[in-house]
């Protein structure tokens, strides 16, 4: 079903700000992956190379998809795309909720840490690329 005049100026703010978030999360993620480089700690900037690299691509692909959908007429989100998300945010949060604790547990005496900030970063890396996962998963499958 195509969109009506108020909803495209929705959808164009609404897709103007996922792109502005996304690419000061992509700033931030560069800025940690050269500070670490610098520090001599290639581990860390290799990380934050790969989190800001994955975020762009998953951001070019959504503002190419939801720019072509808005100049077809289509809404940025309907009931199924809505549908997507919650699903896969559901099986993403349950996921990361075992992990987390796995991680938790396994912290003391198999993974050793620098500090918390460290396990905190590879979780919510961990989340984020659940929740692509799952959305790639069932956005192909029939709901």
């Amino acid at each position: 079903m195509k969109t009506k005049n108020n909803t495209e100026g929705k959808d164009k703010i609404r897709m103007a700000a996922i792109v502005i978030v996304s690419l000061a999360v992509i700033a931030t993620g560069t800025l940690f992956s050269r500070t670490a480089f610098m520090k001599g700690d290639i581990s860390g900037g290799v990380v934050g190379a790969f989190i800001s690299i994955t975020i762009l691509a998953f951001v070019i692909f959504v503002f190419i998809r939801g720019n072509r959908d808005m100049e077809k007429g289509f809404p940025l989100q309907d009931e199924r795309s809505r549908k997507v998300i919650e699903k896969a945010t559901s099986k993403a949060f349950y996921i990361s909720m075992y992990s987390l604790l796995a991680i938790g547990f396994l912290s003391e005496n198999i993974i050793h840490f620098r500090d918390v900030s460290q396990a905190t970063g590879i979780a919510v890396g961990m989340m984020a690329l659940l929740f692509a996962v799952f959305w790639a998963y069932y956005n192909r499958k029939e709901i």
